[in-house]
């Protein structure tokens, strides 16, 4: 069951100068530029050396030595008894909700859908396990509850401890869940311990491999989660870009398996089963061959990628770009990349995602861009 715990986040008058985007998602110039001006950012924190001749573990204490120093300053203060979140964030039209607290990773039924990497996932569990904490909650689903969707009406009926736009434009409010509300939604959650994960399988697998070096440590074993509604979670696609340098391609290749009409409608969903961006314009690609229409990144790859490009491993084709997928003609975006040829995707519904789970599977890489994206250092949970 998803459980409350006391977090170590900002107070209301920093809240909007803490939490950060991952690091990788910066620039170099916004990166230097947040860590110059801003002394609250967390990037303090999990980006604060440029010494590239630092090893993981002293990199690692460098870390945890930083976030003592928030800790030590009033930056970061822990809630005096164990609450739940209520997080909400506005994009565009679209408002997400959802509630926060901590699983514990040996006990949950968590049903996956994606493979890690196992390198990956060992570097992370390494610096998890000597920083003691975590800092940006994986995202899980489950079945509709109409209990919980009434508690958390109620809860939004009060004030949050935060409410703010960052410069995104992306609105971000929190409410901290005490008293018998919380007491309601946790007698909620015991009557259910099956979850979906939507995002966070690397920080997943990473959590068990520290719960088990930490066996002893009951706060090891817990990962900090929100839950959402299934049918809250936003789901949306990868366009695929492909580099053609050195490679041969015609639009005569399609016709034997699609019938190919150029598109003149807007962007607002994919027309067809694929739409293709080749030679400046745009085309709708239909099957003819009726094909499996589950999974669109699987047979995009089986009927085009694999045999008429010759690419085989869509994690490893470094001819291979994937950009979040949005409601817009990103072309432009495209070709000042120098790429020349690029494909639209139907999103993958939540029942093949929940189907895929179920049965042990896993989808093609970047088969979901799941929303909403959770902001680094919004709270903490410190285990050791």
């Amino acid at each position: 069951m998803l459980k409350p715990f006391r977090a170590f986040r900002a107070e209301r008058n920093k809240a909007h100068l803490v939490p950060s985007r991952s690091v990788e998602l910066y620039s170099t110039e916004q990166l230097n530029d947040k860590l110059r001006n801003n002394p609250y950012s967390f990037l303090q924190v999990i980006r604060p050396e440029t010494d590239t001749s630092l090893t993981n573990q002293e990199r690692f204490q460098l870390i945890r030595s930083r976030l003592n120093q928030f800790i030590d300053n009033g930056i970061f203060k822990s809630d005096k008894v164990p609450c739940y979140f209520l997080y909400e964030q506005k994009s565009g039209d679209r408002i997400y909700s959802g509630i926060i607290g901590l699983l514990d990773v040996n006990e949950a039924q968590v049903h996956l859908h994606e493979k890690t990497i196992e390198v990956r996932e060992k570097l992370f569990a390494e610096y998890l396990e000597s920083t003691g904490f975590q800092a940006e909650p994986i995202l899980v689903f489950g079945a509709s509850d109409s209990k919980r969707t009434e508690l958390m009406d109620k809860v939004k009926s009060t004030e949050p401890i935060f409410d703010f736009f960052t410069a995104n434009e992306i609105g971000h409010k929190l409410w901290a869940i005490s008293g018998e509300l919380k007491n309601k939604l946790e007698e909620v959650f015991s009557q259910s311990n099956d979850f979906f994960l939507a995002d966070g399988h690397h920080r997943f697998g990473s959590t068990r491999r520290v719960a088990q070096n930490l066996k002893n440590s009951e706060e090891a074993q817990m990962i900090l989660t929100m839950f959402m509604d299934e049918k809250e979670i936003g789901i949306d696609s990868f366009e695929r870009w492909v580099n053609l340098s050195n490679m041969e391609f015609s639009k005569d290749q399609l016709y034997d398996n699609f019938d190919v009409d150029e598109k003149a409608g807007s962007f607002d969903k994919v027309e067809g089963d694929l739409e293709m961006f080749f030679e400046g314009r745009w085309f709708i690609l239909t099957s003819n061959q009726g094909i499996n229409r589950d999974l669109p990144p699987e047979y995009l790859m089986n009927e085009i990628l694999d045999p008429l490009l010759g690419i085989k491993d869509a994690k490893k084709d470094e001819r291979i770009s994937y950009v979040h997928q949005k409601n817009r003609d990103q072309s432009n975006e495209m070709l000042a990349k120098g790429l020349e040829l690029g494909f639209r995707l139907p999103p993958v519904s939540i029942e093949i995602l929940k189907k895929t789970a179920l049965a042990g599977g896993s989808m093609p890489p970047k088969s979901t861009y799941i929303e909403p994206k959770l902001r680094s250092g919004m709270m903490l949970h410190v285990f050791k």
